[in-house]
């Protein structure tokens, strides 16, 4: 190798790290950056805009777009603000995008330290993805009327907090805990109720008609209601003096947390709109 040629290397690694490492722009009391190329990891978007920063934070909007057909879940404590200073950790708290949807917060770091920087790096860690399929956990039939308000079986408790029915509805509101080492998900929209036909030993099941049932994550020692509301027509079943069973239908799922790679981003200054906002 040259020495013309190997100075022209490491002439070109001293502006990337300056340009990487930028230290601290003088003049300006915001700095705004460029938008970086979106990353995509295996059905999973994530992007970021609007960051700017002044003398005491920085911040950025965030969004993952989640293109696949599993839960991510965020936790904001393990990623990183990387500047020549050190590192910070924004402070949002954790929280879930669901199969097909896109979430997007704003991760904003603070302090005593001079943040008007003419470049930063975000270690984006603490990205998990967990599974819709998991292990499905059998649950016993639950009797409308209830003989019994609570159930157990492998990893969840169910109590029958409070039911109603009339000859067009019943409604059944259930308080659901997960008692596993792992995580649980709830698929409400799965369960259904059979009773039998006026005047016939034949049965018909319904399924659950509650328009607002979703997919819900719960951890060890969490609560959170699943509601089942049922529409039988009164000349097929009498809900308000019937007897009826709700089949539960793999709405009770344990599932893992599985750590996503960490991507790294880089933001660089937007000298031009930083000047015109000057």
């Amino acid at each position: 190798m040259s020495i013309s040629t190997t100075k022209l290397i490491i002439t070109g690694l001293f502006l990337y790290s300056t340009t990487l490492f930028a230290q601290e722009v003088k003049g300006y009391e915001r700095i705004y950056y460029t938008e970086p190329e979106s990353i995509n990891q295996n059905d999973i978007e994530y992007s970021f805009r609007n960051s700017v920063a002044q003398f005491d934070h920085c911040k950025t909007a965030f969004t993952i777009t989640n293109n696949s057909n599993d839960f991510i879940l965020y936790k904001s404590d393990e990623s990183k603000f990387k500047y020549t200073f050190g590192e910070k950790y924004p402070t949002v708290k954790p929280f879930y995008v669901e199969p097909g949807k896109k979430k997007t917060k704003t991760l904003q770091v603070e302090g005593a330290e001079q943040y008007l920087q003419g470049a930063f790096e975000i270690e984006l860690g603490g990205l998990y993805r967990i599974p819709m399929d998991g292990k499905t956990i059998a649950a016993p039939d639950f009797k409308l009327p209830a003989a019994t308000n609570s159930m157990k079986m492998d990893c969840f408790k169910v109590t029958l907090k409070k039911y109603s029915a009339s000859t067009k509805e019943a409604k059944a509101i259930f308080d659901v805990t997960y008692t596993g080492n792992d995580v649980g998900i709830l698929h409400p929209a799965n369960l259904s109720v059979t009773a039998q036909r006026k005047k016939s030993n034949e049965m018909v099941t319904y399924a659950n008609d509650n328009k607002k049932s979703k997919p819900i994550i719960v951890h060890k020692g969490e609560t959170v209601k699943i509601t089942a509301v049922f529409h039988i027509p009164g000349k097929i079943v009498d809900m308000q003096f019937a007897d009826m069973t709700i089949l539960w239908n793999d709405t009770f799922v344990e599932s893992k947390e599985i750590k996503l790679d960490a991507p790294l981003v880089k933001i660089a200054m937007d000298e031009a709109l930083t000047k015109e906002k000057k």
